[in-house]
């Protein structure tokens, strides 16, 4: 299988490891409408896409030098707005599940909160070293509750690709835990 990579974009990312402001810029323009428009569509929220896509373009302009794109630029910033936009997902799952805690029981004492918040956050930092399929397809099944149909119709992967991501993340979290 060969990776199709846009010449024009090959050019651009060059300019850009030279330094070229108006390199960044194009790339701005051709794909920050687009890379918006999938974190809103997941977030529902105007300010954290606006955040996210802010952050992923400064984190371009910042290590511009380094910078090394293996497929599409389309296939590595829409990746990368994915990751962030599951980052911000579990970090709301994270507040609402310490704020329900707090609420629901008001016996807990300030160890077993520090514990659980402990908890949230080594679960959090095993999800984020999956790879980011496995990790989007984690979030829909047990974050946002969705079937194993559903996440393969939304995805466009067959279900059985989804029970193997699924059973892969299980069994990472549950050999580290």
């Amino acid at each position: 299988m060969t990776i199709n990579i846009n010449h024009i974009d090959v050019e651009l990312l060059n300019r850009l490891r030279e330094n070229d402001t108006q390199a960044f810029e194009s790339i701005y323009k051709k794909y920050w409408q687009n890379l918006y428009l999938t974190a809103f569509s997941i977030l529902k929220d105007k300010q954290a896409a606006e955040d996210i896509i802010q952050d992923l373009f400064i984190q371009l302009w910042n290590k511009r030098a380094t910078i090394s794109v293996t497929v599409s630029l389309n296939a590595y910033l829409s990746a990368s707005v994915k990751h962030e936009v599951f980052r911000v997902i579990r970090k709301r799952i994270a507040e609402l599940d310490t704020n329900a805690v707090m609420q629901s029981d008001k016996s807990y004492n300030a160890q077993e909160l520090i514990e659980y918040k402990e908890f949230l956050a080594h679960t959090q930092l095993l999800i984020a070293k999956l790879s980011v399929k496995c990790q989007e397809v984690f979030v829909l099944s047990r974050e946002d509750q969705f079937s194993h149909k559903e996440i393969a119709a939304q995805l466009n992967i067959s279900s059985k690709t989804v029970e193997n991501h699924i059973g892969k993340a299980l069994g990472m979290l549950k050999n580290s835990l």
